[in-house]
């Protein structure tokens, strides 16, 4: 039976540039070992850069996504494949949150049609916090029948006491992610077809949301989720995990697990409905102090009697925000009677120098046949759990013209080049004014 391996990465930037000399050698750490590399990678990347960029798009934010991009290519050189081995397949892009996908050339040629979404649920609707999806139609082998793969990206509310928020946010991504059709990257051949395949032609777009008959879906992103409802007291830090090995220790990260927020909401039903996510097993992955003389623990090598220690002082953790497990990927799982997801590891990958945050990968195989459609009727894939805003267009039009003011404004009074245009064009006016002033004497 065909299968297709996904990669999947989230990675909160910190609004900086991504340096792919740090991040590449350990991109791929969650792979199981001696495997090939996967035939999907997906990164989330939020606050992908500071926010003058992230509104205005476009070229403001092409660094950003060539350093990932390089990123990508030098990871596939030290894994010892082919550095072309991935096409940038596709970017898209809302507010602060970005989503990548690099895909082998052998199943980019398989796949029959594109659609993405956007919303952002942030101040006004904006996307300084929001979800953005990219949706694909693959063709199966042997069959007239396709496969859909959704992957989503997702920023949500910040702040300890935020549950309600997040899961609010949540409910607004489902009633406005909305997947409309997009290009096809053309195939690098002298004979290009067309940008949608035949196929695709009478596809409509607003064809559905987040939840949609015959897909797999993935929410990768900074949720938010905290191990506690208040921030913490002056001394609270004295009580945050050590970098001890046993989790029989109180100083071990997985007692935070037992007040971990979505963990909870989850279960409660009241968050990222229907979704999975494989156990945790790894120390948080926020917020992270700027001294970092020592490593982090999922970095070190819990072996020796001194990191077994109680005595152990050493907290890589801030002290004004509990350690949380805020990035994470999770997964719409198939009928029960079909597992045609096969897990493979969960786990953080090394700090970065440039964000206080952990980025989070999740491998895993997909068996590449239908879904089955009796079962679907039953869960939520045809039954999502808030129906579709009839007004999420205007929604999303009005917050994109807003974005863009606060953009302009952004840029102007924070970066270093929009300065010299207002001091330019004050002078201008300045100058103009000045000029009437003298000829009306």
């Amino acid at each position: 039976m065909a299968t297709a391996d996904a990669y999947l990465v989230t990675f909160n930037c910190a609004r900086n540039l991504v340096n792919p000399e740090t991040f590449a050698p350990h991109l791929f750490d969650a792979l199981p070992k001696n495997s090939t590399l996967p035939d999907i990678i997906a990164i989330s990347l939020q606050e992908v850069a500071p926010i003058a960029y992230s509104f205005l798009g476009g070229s403001y934010l092409a660094p950003y996504f060539d350093r990932v991009v390089s990123a990508v290519q030098l990871a596939a050189k030290l894994h010892g494949d082919d550095a072309q081995l991935y096409q940038h397949f596709l970017t898209r892009s809302l507010g602060m949150t970005a989503l990548m996908l690099f895909i082998r050339p052998r199943l980019v040629e398989r796949i029959q049609w594109v659609q993405s979404a956007g919303a952002g649920v942030g101040l006004w609707d904006m996307g300084n916090k929001g979800a953005v999806g990219i949706r694909i139609g693959l063709s199966l082998e042997n069959s007239d029948q396709e496969l859909d793969i959704t992957f989503i990206a997702a920023h949500l509310a910040p702040m300890e006491d935020a549950v309600q928020r997040r899961n609010l946010d949540w409910e607004n991504i489902v009633r406005n992610l909305v997947f409309i059709n997009d290009e096809k990257p053309k195939k690098a051949s002298e004979d290009e077809e067309p940008l949608l395949s035949s196929s695709s032609d009478a596809l409509l777009d607003n064809t559905g949301g987040l939840y949609a008959p015959g897909n797999y879906v993935f929410v990768a992103g900074d949720l938010n989720y905290r191990t506690c409802s208040h921030p913490p007291g002056p001394k609270a830090y004295q009580n945050y995990p050590r970098p001890v090995k046993s989790e029989l220790s109180p100083s071990h990260f997985s007692h935070l697990l037992k007040s971990e927020q979505l963990i909870q909401e989850l279960e409660a039903g009241r968050t990222l409905h229907g979704f999975q996510e494989l156990p945790i097993t790894f120390p948080p992955t926020y917020k992270y102090s700027g001294k970092r003389e020592q490593p982090p623990p999922s970095q070190r090598t819990l072996g020796s009697s001194d990191e077994d220690s109680e005595e152990s002082s050493f907290c890589p953790w801030a002290k004004h925000r509990y350690p949380s497990w805020c990035d994470r990927i999770l997964f719409l799982p198939p009928s029960p009677s079909s597992p045609q997801l096969q897990p493979h590891s969960y786990t953080s990958l090394p700090l970065q120098p440039s964000s206080d945050h952990q980025p989070v990968a999740l491998s895993l195989t997909i068996i590449l046949s239908p879904l089955d459609q009796i079962e679907q009727a039953r869960d939520l894939r045809s039954n999502p759990p808030f129906p579709i805003n009839e007004n999420w267009k205007s929604r999303r039009d009005a917050a994109r013209q807003k974005e863009v003011a606060v953009g302009v404004l952004s840029y102007l009074v924070l970066t270093k080049s929009g300065n010299a245009i207002l001091v330019a064009t004050t002078g201008v006016i300045f100058v103009v004014w000045w000029t009437s002033v003298l000829l009306n004497r």
